[in-house]
C-alpha cells in the first residue's frame, strides 16, 4: 500500500481535483482537516469518498496536521510500505508524486523534492528560498538546494521518529531535515518544476511570522553550534590574556577540538538524546578543514598587524570564511543529500 498524506486547512476545490487524480493513480489517501471549520465541511465530505479523513478540532498548524496523519498511518494502515506528504493547494502535480513513489520503490528511504529555478516565482519565494538555503547550511553544516518543499517521500520505518520531531507549524518540516542529518539518514533530492498558482496567493504561509518561527526553531536546534562558538571565543580570549598568542596554530587547533567536542556532546546528550544520533565523521572533517583555514588566516593577519588580539583575528577570519564554508557544503562530499 502506497499512501499520500495531505494536510489541509481551509482548502478549495483544488483538493477535490488532487485527491481524484491521486486516487486514479492507485494511491491510498489520508487527508487531515486541520480545524478548517463548518464552512469547509462540504469539501471534506466530498473527499471522504476517496480518502481517510483525520479531523483536528482546531487549527493546530501544518506540522501538527502532518504528525496526526503519520500517527494515523502507523496505527490504522499497517499495510503501508511508504508514504508521501503533499500540499493541498495544487502546487504539487500528481505526476511528481508518482516520481517520488518511484524513487521510494527503488530503495531510497527519504526523498526530498527540490524546485528548479523559476523566473515566474514570486520574489518573496525566491528570496525566502535563498535565505533559507544559506542559513540552514551555515547552522547545520549541511547543504540542501531547497529545504522548504512539502512534497517528500518516506519509508514506513521513519514514522517512529517523525512523530517525535519538535514544533507544530511550518517549522516542523525544516526540523525534520535537521533531525535526519543528525541521525545520518541519507536524503535523496529529486528535482521538479515549481508551480505558483496566482502568485502563490492560496498559501497560508505568512512570509514574516512563519519565516521568523522557522529560523527561531532552527537556531534552537542549532544550540550546540552556538554554545561551541561562545566557548571558542572564551578560549581564544584566554590565550590573549595569558600571552599565548604566539602559538597561533596550537590555539586554533585547541579551539577546533573544543568546538567539535562541545557540538558532539551537546547534540548526543541533550538536543538529540531521544534519537539515534550519528553525525560524527562529516562534522569532524568539516571542522578540521575550517579551523585549518582559520589558522592560516589568523597567522597572516597577525603578521600584518602586530599586536592584533587572536580573538579579533579569529572573528575576522570566521566572517571572511563564510563564503568558503558555504562553498564546501555545496560542492563537496560533506553534504548528506544525494541527487537523482
Amino acid at each position: 500500500m502506497n499512501v499520500v498524506l495531505i494536510p489541509a486547512y481551509e482548502p478549495d476545490d483544488k483538493l477535490i481535483e488532487l485527491t481524484q487524480q491521486l486516487k486514479d493513480l492507485g494511491f491510498t489517501l489520508v487527508v487531515v482537516d486541520d480545524g478548517s471549520g463548518e464552512s469547509y465541511k462540504g469539501i471534506f465530505e466530498n473527499v471522504a469518498s476517496r480518502a481517510h479523513i483525520v479531523t483536528l478540532p482546531s487549527n493546530c498548524g501544518k506540522g501538527a496536521a502532518l504528525k496526526a496523519g503519520m500517527k494515523y498511518i502507523r496505527e490504522r494502515l499497517p499495510e503501508c510500505r511508504s508514504f508521501i506528504t503533499c500540499d493541498a493547494d495544487g502546487q504539487h502535480r500528481p505526476q511528481d508524486v508518482l516520481r517520488v513513489q518511484q524513487q521510494l520503490e527503488e530503495g531510497h528511504s527519504f526523498v526530498l523534492t527540490v524546485r528548479r529555478p523559476n523566473r515566474e516565482a514570486p520574489f518573496r519565494s525566491k528570496f525566502g528560498n535563498w535565505l533559507s538555503r544559506v542559513v540552514y547550511a551555515l547552522l547545520t553544516n549541511r547543504y540542501l538546494s531547497d529545504n522548504q518543499s512539502g512534497l517528500r517521500g518516506f519509508d514506513r520505518k521513519h514514522l517512529d521518529w517523525l512523530v517525535t520531531v519538535q514544533r507544530n507549524n511550518y517549522d516542523y518540516e525544516m526540523n525534520v531535515l535537521y533531525y535526519a542529518s543528525k541521525m545520518g539518514i541519507k536524503i535523496t533530492t529529486l528535482p521538479m518544476d515549481a508551480i505558483y498558482i496566482e502568485n502563490n496567493s492560496s498559501s497560508h504561509f505568512h512570509p514574516i511570522r512563519d519565516t521568523l518561527r522557522i529560523y527561531r526553531s532552527l537556531f534552537a536546534l542549532a544550540g550546540a553550534t552556538l554554545f561551541s562558538f561562545a566557548a571558542v571565543e572564551l578560549l581564544l580570549l584566554g590565550f590573549d590574556l595569558f600571552g599565548g598568542t604566539e602559538y597561533i596554530s596550537f590555539a586554533i587547533a585547541s579551539a577546533g577540538g573544543l568546538s567539535y567536542l562541545i557540538v558532539f556532546l551537546l547534540n548526543k546528550l541533550i538536543f538529540f538524546r531521544q534519537t539515534p544520533f550519528s553525525d560524527y565523521i562529516s562534522t569532524l572533517v568539516y571542522t578540521v578543514i575550517c579551523y585549518f583555514v582559520y589558522s592560516l588566516m589568523c597567522g597572516m593577519m597577525m603578521l600584518a598587524t602586530p599586536g592584533l588580539p587572536l580573538v579579533i583575528a579569529f572573528n575576522f577570519a570566521y566572517i571572511f570564511c563564510i563564503p568558503l564554508r558555504y562553498f564546501l557544503l555545496k560542492f563537496t562530499f560533506i553534504a548528506t543529500a544525494s541527487r537523482v
